[in-house]
């Protein structure tokens, strides 16, 4: 976040109602989203202390100084609703697995659950240094989880790549898997190809490959630039992104792999209904109903509200 935090911020009682850490949410916001989890007979309110109150360093959204809309505050409370819908998603495929439950093979549950499984440690981390104001590793952390999300997306893909990643055993068959499989847009261009096979044109002329390409690239100077510029971060012609973008870029791509999922595997919702079943005491019977949910929520979406920022709002699909 990048305005002037006002003094005396404390944490709601654990037994409050979530809008209490969100100061400033748009109450229309509010309204949809719980209308949204009532219409489809879950507790909002239940759901989210357990699934984000209780995230470990949880933090409430800061009351700023001179805001003048709500949507940075918006745009935390709809990266948490992705944070539910990560978590539902790894305690529905860790069920998956060890039920043996058709639809996905083994190697694609265990694959998906332990990427999900990341995407949560992931996520939790990304949302304290965004509320603390550390720019530099949280875009670190974005940039990561936009490789999770692509991973995800190419073993529900391709179920013999998610063997291939099943019997990487150490760091040296990890790292090459990634290096031949993942890195440098290689499971983007596979991500691309299936999807273009549904008419949905991601090639790389297209606006939303030109701006996918544009922020990766932002992002990935709080990797490889030279620490000594970190001070700069944010000032001058070439600042990079600040923190309402990573949490931007962030929450966009796990409501990309939420509708796209559903999108190359047409029947998982029905599959993760089955895993819910098996494990109604956990986040599990919630993924299904949640992946309705986030789709629903892509249109609430908007550009993050810093002044200084550099990044645009994601092109249609």
């Amino acid at each position: 976040m990048t305005r002037t935090v006002l003094p005396g911020a404390i944490v709601p009682l654990e037994t409050g109602p979530p809008e209490l850490s969100y100061p400033g949410l748009s109450p229309q916001l509010l309204a949809r989203v719980k209308q949204l989890w009532s219409a489809r007979g879950l507790d909002f309110d239940q759901c989210w202390r357990v699934g984000i109150r209780g995230l470990p360093g949880f933090q409430a959204v800061p009351r700023f100084d001179g805001s003048t809309n709500s949507a940075a505050v918006d745009l935390v409370f709809l990266f948490d609703q992705a944070v539910l819908w990560i978590r539902a998603m790894h305690a529905a495929t860790a069920t998956g697995h060890a039920h043996g439950v058709e639809g996905l093979n083994p190697d694609q549950w265990h694959g998906i659950a332990g990427i999900t499984a990341r995407l949560t440690e992931q996520m939790s981390a990304l949302r304290l240094l965004a509320l603390t104001g550390l720019p530099m590793p949280a875009m670190q952390i974005a940039r990561a989880i936009s490789e999770d999300v692509d991973m995800a997306l190419v073993l529900l893909i391709r179920p013999k790549l998610a063997q291939r990643f099943a019997i990487c055993r150490n760091v040296e068959d990890t790292n090459e898997f990634w290096r031949r499989h993942i890195a440098g847009g290689r499971a983007f261009k596979a991500i691309a190809e299936k999807l273009y096979g549904i008419g949905i044109d991601h090639s790389a002329d297209t606006e939303y490959a030109k701006w996918r390409r544009s922020v990766l690239t932002t992002l990935n100077t709080a990797v490889h630039s030279n620490i000594l510029s970190a001070a700069d971060t944010g000032r001058g012609p070439n600042k990079a992104l600040l923190n309402d973008d990573s949490i931007y870029f962030a929450t966009y791509r796990i409501h990309e792999l939420c509708a796209y999922a559903q999108l190359v595997t047409p029947d998982l919702t029905n599959w993760l209904r089955e895993t819910g079943k098996l494990a109604p005491g956990s986040f599990a019977p919630l993924a299904a109903p949640l992946s309705a949910i986030l789709v629903s929520q892509i249109q609430s979406l908007s550009t993050p509200a810093s002044p200084h920022s550099l990044s645009e709002q994601a092109p249609r699909h």
